[in-house]
């Protein structure tokens, strides 16, 4: 069993995952990246996957973004199909 995960740490987790996203639809940060931290997040730090999706869609609406909503929807689809298959493991698993 691994280490105790507080609520400080799992808070801290979701605004890492967030930033990350939304590093991502702007432009900055490669996919690849932003993907393994929200695994990270979800395996190690107590994050739901349905909780990544919602980061996700709620960024896609977030007018203080900078970049075109379409552009923002088409780069969130590979990210929300990704939590889809955390979300398929987690129920698995």
């Amino acid at each position: 069993m691994g280490p105790e995960i507080t609520p400080f740490t799992r808070d801290w987790a979701l605004s890492w995952v967030k930033g990350s996203i939304e590093s991502y639809l702007r432009g900055r940060a490669p996919i690849n990246i932003v993907k393994g931290r929200i695994k990270r997040a979800v395996e190690s730090y107590g994050v739901r996957p349905k909780e990544v999706g919602a980061i996700v869609s709620l960024l896609q609406m977030d007018p203080s973004l900078n970049t075109p909503k379409e552009l923002r929807e088409e780069r969130a689809k590979p990210l929300l199909e990704f939590v889809e298959e955390l979300e398929k493991g987690e129920k698995n698993g």
